[in-house]
């Protein structure tokens, strides 16, 4: 699943300790996607998760996904896009 148009996405752990984590996607390497969340999983220090780990959701943040391929998002703006993200999700659910 190697589709670079990833890059932006978002995506909750399925396995592991971080089961229910939101991320982004920040690089997709073969089985493998490169996760931050702008807190504990910085830009500097993405987390390393498979695929099959992780739900994609139907979410995508355009201007993000540039920000990261120019290398130009910061950890606070990762944080901020992620905590509007949820709190969509969940105002959809309460509906």
């Amino acid at each position: 699943m190697l589709d670079k148009s990833k890059v932006g996405g978002y995506v909750i752990s399925a396995a592991g300790h971080d089961t229910g984590r939101w991320y982004v996607i920040i690089d997709i390497e073969s089985e493998y996607v490169y996760l931050v969340d702008g807190k504990i999983r910085t830009l500097d220090r993405p987390k390393k998760k498979k695929w099959k780990h992780v739900n994609l959701l139907n979410a995508f943040d355009s201007e993000l996904a540039m920000k990261i391929k120019n290398k130009k998002a910061g950890n606070e703006e990762i944080k901020r896009a992620i905590k509007q993200m949820q709190d969509r999700n969940s105002s959809k659910e309460v509906e």
